[in-house]
């Protein structure tokens, strides 16, 4: 294999690293008993917020655009910025006794599958439509993370109402028709 080809191939190896930390995180919170594994899988979801950006920003530079590259990124975003941080607020919520976060968490699954389908289908190269995923993701995760590290775990409203809304919002905003530049 040519230097060539071996340096397109970096951006899709980023791409699977971006869905294997999602993967981890999701996996951490189902069936670990690690201490901290709150903490880890949100350092795993930021984690994979930057290789999501590295990925497709090394895919422009090296001419290394595909379809195959888009459906990856896209299942790859799917897990790490969609499930993980779901994953994450069922985490706390169940910790809380608090089961109102399951339909709001199927609302923004639903938007996420949504505007990532959108986004496959259509030629979004100058721009985004929508509030990208890897945004929505990381900010629900740090809106968990936040409370889980400085509030009243023990206080199951002080959570359940804002993520509820925070889904709303963010689940409106994913599929909606703004645009946003890409960066």
């Amino acid at each position: 294999m040519n230097k060539e080809k071996l340096l397109k191939m970096i951006p899709n190896m980023l791409t699977f690293l971006n869905g294997l930390l999602g993967i981890t995180a999701v996996m951490l919170l189902a069936w670990s008993d690690m201490y901290g594994k709150v903490v880890t899988a949100a350092i795993m979801v930021a984690c994979g917020a930057a290789v999501d950006f590295l990925d497709g920003h090394l895919a422009r530079k090296l001419n290394a655009t595909s379809d195959f590259g888009k459906q990856l990124d896209s299942f790859a975003d799917l897990i790490s910025f969609g499930i993980a941080p779901v994953f994450i607020m069922h985490y706390i919520a169940d910790g809380l006794g608090a089961g109102f976060v399951m339909p709001v968490s199927i609302i923004f699954l639903v938007a996420a599958v949504y505007r990532l389908a959108r986004y496959n289908v259509n030629d979004f190269s100058m721009h985004f439509m929508g509030l990208p995923i890897t945004v929505s993701g990381v900010v629900l995760t740090g809106f968990c993370l936040a409370f889980y590290l400085w509030f009243d775990t023990a206080n199951e409203a002080l959570f359940t109402a804002p993520a509820a809304i925070l889904c709303v919002i963010l689940s409106a905003l994913m599929v909606s028709k703004f645009k946003v530049r890409r960066v």
